[in-house]
């Protein structure tokens, strides 16, 4: 369930365009505080956009079904140019990953993944603790339902009939 949740939010996010119309994001993955590592990290092209899921409480809705609150967090690194004073001829260049962060969330907010409920962005944050990038964080919510537990459609389920005779 949760493969299928990423590779559906990965394909949204390849649906995000540059300038030119051309597939914006040069690297896609899971989260795994990549940024943070950057020296021991693989090498990789930005701008990219990692996704991170937050922990789920499940609710137990029954036929095995469940749901939960989602949270995933998008980070979405890109190269930091220092530039961005109102006096910098940089300025315009070195403000332009904002435009990306616009661009993703006319892609993401809404949008509704296989077994969730449509995407709600709650929560921004820009992380500027790195010396080559910046972590702009987009964090969304909606509801998932996780039915992989649940018998499949039009499967019969034996039920034991114990009838008890009084005397």
């Amino acid at each position: 369930m949760r493969k299928q949740l990423y590779l559906d939010i990965k394909n949204r996010l390849k649906t995000v365009k540059n300038e030119a119309g051309e597939q914006l994001f040069q690297h896609f993955d899971l989260w795994n505080r990549q940024v943070e590592f950057i020296e021991q990290e693989t090498p990789f092209a930005c701008p990219a956009v990692f996704v991170e899921f937050a922990p789920m409480a499940w609710r137990t809705l029954g036929n095995a079904v469940q749901d939960c609150e989602l949270t995933v967090r998008l980070h979405i690194v890109t190269e930091w140019f220092a530039g961005t004073a109102d006096y910098s001829p940089t300025e315009e260049q070195a403000l332009q990953f904002l435009d990306i962060i616009d661009r993703v969330t006319a892609a993401v907010h809404g949008f509704a993944a296989s077994a969730t409920n449509k995407f709600m962005r709650r929560q921004s944050v820009t992380n500027h603790d790195h010396e080559r990038y910046v972590d702009n964080v987009e964090e969304y919510a909606c509801n998932l339902r996780d039915t992989s537990a649940s018998p499949p459609v039009g499967t019969a389920v034996q039920v034991q009939q114990i009838v008890v005779v009084e005397q």
